[in-house]
């Protein structure tokens, strides 16, 4: 009898849901046509369901369906320097496929060896020299975005060149044992949360024989008593002082009834 070991399976993330090229929903007949389909197919919808969650699921489903066959699938709006100049590399890609297999064919000859390895460097000096004209062209173009302050074409060249970046959901973590892989965001979040704890909460561990052998101060008994009257003007009263001084020398000046109030009421502060 022959036994298999069937190999572990790898655990899959969430399905990442497609987007829609809602684009298409500017077209008045592409949204006319939509909210027909809508309405036709969620009156076929049975709420018959035993809980709120399929009743939900079955409706998400439904209309993400109708959503994706009326408006499609977001198509890919990356450009990339070998997809333009796709004709020209291809031309070069087959004579270096050519003189490949003819080499793998008679690996003797170093006629056709010599061969190959001319195409090979002559294809990637190419290449190269491909790639910098066109980075070279499309920093220029967006360089001319810039100087003409024309934000939105800047950041859809960029965005053209390097793409969106997609987000797949969180990256998987091992549990606390190392034994299994969790891909569930709420078991994620809950492994995140132990593993800050146990770093940021450790127990103090507290040496009480090398607290006993630290240099013993006395205790400074004065400390405790409180200031007498005259250590009480401080910098408080002192401030009062000094203001009514300045009061005093500006109200020779001007013979204004107010200042004398002002002084006064200062002077209700001090005692």
């Amino acid at each position: 009898m022959d036994f298999y070991i069937r190999p572990k399976r790898r655990p899959q993330g969430q399905k990442v849901t497609r987007k829609l090229n809602i684009t298409k929903l500017k077209n008045q007949l592409t949204a006319q046509d939509l909210q027909s389909r809508m309405d036709s197919k969620l009156l076929d919808i049975r709420n018959d369901q035993s809980s709120i969650d399929e009743q939900w699921e079955s409706f998400r489903d439904t209309v993400h369906s109708i959503a994706l066959e009326t408006l499609g699938q977001v198509t890919r709006n990356h450009q990339d320097w070998f997809d333009e100049n796709d004709q020209e590399i291809q031309k070069l890609l087959e004579e270096k496929r050519r003189l490949l297999r003819a080499h793998q064919n008679d690996t003797t000859c170093t006629a056709k060896k010599a061969a190959f390895n001319n195409i090979r460097s002559t294809v990637q000096a190419k290449l190269r020299l491909m790639q910098d004209a066109w980075l070279s062209a499309k920093a220029d173009e967006i360089q001319g975005y810039a100087d003409k302050h024309d934000t939105k074409k800047f950041y859809e060249a960029l965005k053209a060149i390097y793409g969106p970046q997609f987000s797949f959901g969180s990256t998987p973590l091992l549990s606390s044992d190392g034994t299994s892989l969790l891909t569930n965001k709420k078991l994620i979040l809950e492994r995140r949360a132990e593993h800050f704890n146990i770093v940021l909460n450790r127990p103090a561990q507290i040496n009480e024989e090398a607290i006993a052998r630290l240099p013993q101060v006395p205790t400074n008994h004065e400390l405790a008593v409180p200031p007498a009257v005259e250590e009480k003007i401080s910098p408080y009263h002192l401030t009062i002082q000094y203001l009514i001084h300045d009061i005093a020398q500006h109200k020779k000046n001007k013979n204004e009834i107010y200042y004398e109030i002002l002084i006064r009421n200062l002077y209700s502060l001090l005692t």
